[in-house]
């Protein structure tokens, strides 16, 4: 990630952190992963990105407007929750 670019979306976009961020371009490299794919991937703990996904498919206040990501429930086995960006996500990476 171009660190000049993250700090003027951050500017932008203040609620979007880092982490958020970096969560983002997981995702957007891996469309159709589960939580515990993308944590291996990023080489993180599974409870922080399991975080960071339950407040981008929140959105801003609960707002659907706001929300980067959908969640949907793996059509194999139904333990598991696939992420994928929405417009809205893929319009901010475009920014990176």
């Amino acid at each position: 990630m171009n660190t000049k670019k993250v700090i003027n979306l951050s500017l932008k976009y203040p609620r979007i952190t880092v982490r958020t961020l970096a969560t983002l371009a997981a995702i957007g490299d891996n469309e159709g992963s589960s939580v515990s794919e993308i944590a291996q991937r990023m080489e993180v703990g599974e409870k922080n990105v399991a975080t960071t996904i339950r407040r981008l498919e929140e959105g801003r206040a609960g707002n659907p407007d706001e929300q980067l990501i959908r969640v949907k429930q793996d059509a194999k086995d139904k333990r598991f929750k696939l992420i994928y960006l929405t417009a809205k996500g893929r319009n901010i990476l475009k920014k990176l």
